[in-house]
């Protein structure tokens, strides 16, 4: 028994039916008959359904795999309630977010095709608009852009880029006041293709005056904004772009921080409109650009905690010592000079390794003038030296002899410090066996002789 839930679900099935099954020939299969189905809605998707045990009522929860959950009246009667859409979500991880510069207002994208507008304070989603491509980026135009508040930048997973106006069909700001927010909704302002993959940042020149957008196809694209955004011109870098940063007002120049995801981090001043010949190509070469390439240095963090924990255990071995002879002539007793030990043959300290993969820059942001931070991640599963992959670890044969080899040395360590043990007691008794001697009467004491034996 199967039937496939799309736009029209059934819902209804007859148990005793279902029960008092049997197929009527070998091939276990049964046909029959649902009670009733009902249509819920169009590009709806149900992936599961719960009833809830509210009186009795007939009421159903339903999840919608497009992101909302349903509210369903099973009665059949003629008081049947229609299905009722009672939130909406997306569908899947939302992939960017901006914050409204003046108003209590939220935009978000997804791969599901959709941005929404959510009202945060009120705890609402005030408007969605949909397209033929998931979004990948988004940001709200600052307010020397649009004093209103009312304009959006949203990043396509096609290369699109979309300016999206936020406004009230009443004709009313939505920054005016909170009365009328919840009448927002949305429009094409206009739409670009700067791209050849998928849109990862976009970011306003802090006097409002370019928008820079990134993408994975390794370009950034400046556009003059104006009433209608004017392409300048695009530069290539060495990588992926994974974040844009305008440095702030606080810096003498505007300059604009490109983040790759190769560990790569670029520096460039905003070009100008008209100045770049766009007779046969947008591509800028000439643009003044600092490039910056971060290796990881955890292995040589490592090495640098491998010698201060080394170096600490030789300082608490020595102050061992000192504190065990002090301990003895407190007591009195005569310490005699142990021969010296050959010294330890320590570990090789862990090499200093530089992957060729860095690990992958999540965000950054100017500070003061001339500098600026970076995140990264996946650092603790980036590959040491002893990590990489030697050849001869195929070999079951060198497997093998390894296995031994670490087996005797560790038989021969484990004996080694049997024996020390066992030395430590017995230097203990007899220390035990000198301060009971000295506690003798001095006519009972004994006295250590030597005696020469001649053959």
């Amino acid at each position: 028994m199967s039937h496939t839930i799309q736009r029209i679900i059934t819902v209804v099935w007859d148990f005793e039916t279902i029960d008092a099954a049997d197929s009527v020939d070998d091939t276990g299969l049964l046909e029959m008959e649902h009670m009733n189905e009902l249509l819920v809605g169009k590009n709806v998707n149900l992936s599961s359904i719960m009833k809830i045990h509210d009186l009795g009522q007939p009421i159903w929860y339903a999840q919608d795999s497009n992101g909302a959950i349903w509210k369903l009246d099973l009665s059949f009667s003629n008081v049947t309630h229609d299905p009722e859409c009672l939130f909406t979500f997306h569908s899947g991880k939302i992939e960017a977010m901006g914050v409204s510069p003046v108003t209590y207002l939220m935009a978000t994208t997804a791969l599901d095709h959709s941005v929404r507008i959510y009202d945060f304070i009120g705890n609402c989603q005030l408007t969605e608009i949909k397209f033929k491509q998931g979004g990948t980026a988004l940001t709200w135009a600052p307010r020397v852009v649009n004093p209103k508040g009312g304009l959006i930048a949203v990043g396509f997973e096609d290369g699109v880029v979309r300016i999206i106006e936020v406004y009230d069909p009443r004709g009313l700001a939505i920054v005016a006041g909170r009365t009328y927010v919840g009448n927002a909704e949305m429009r094409l302002k206009q739409a670009f293709k700067p791209h050849t993959a998928a849109v990862t940042a976009l970011a306003y020149e802090r006097n409002g005056e370019v928008l820079a957008t990134g993408s994975k196809d390794k370009t950034v694209f400046f556009f003059a904004v104006e009433d209608k955004y004017e392409p300048i011109g695009y530069i290539c870098v060495p990588g992926p772009v994974q974040a844009l940063q305008w440095s702030p007002p606080s810096h003498a120049e505007s300059m604009l921080l490109v983040l790759c995801e190769n560990g790569f981090a670029l520096q460039v001043p905003a070009p100008i409109l008209g100045e770049q010949d766009t007779v046969s190509t947008y591509e800028i070469k000439d643009l003044p650009t600092q490039y910056f390439h971060f290796y990881s240095i955890k292995s040589q963090i490592k090495r640098e905690e491998e010698i201060e924990r080394r170096e600490k255990k030789k300082q608490e071995e020595e102050k061992a010592k000192l504190e065990w002879i002090k301990k003895q002539q407190d007591m009195g007793l005569e310490i005699e000079e142990e021969p010296e030990a050959e010294p330890k043959k320590e570990e090789p300290l862990p090499p200093i390794y530089v992957p060729q993969e860095p690990s992958p820059i999540v965000c950054g942001f100017y500070s003061a003038p001339g500098k600026f931070w970076l995140s990264l991640r996946d650092l603790e599963k980036e590959k040491t030296a002893e990590d990489i992959e030697d050849p001869s670890a195929y070999s079951i044969e060198n497997a093998r002899q390894k296995k031994e080899y670490d087996q005797i040395m560790k038989a021969a360590e484990d004996k080694k410090k049997k024996k020390r043990q066992e030395l430590i007691i017995l230097r203990h008794e007899f220390h035990h066996l000198l301060q009971r001697n000295m506690e003798l009467p001095k006519h009972m004491q004994l006295h250590r002789e030597v005696h020469q034996i001649g053959v």
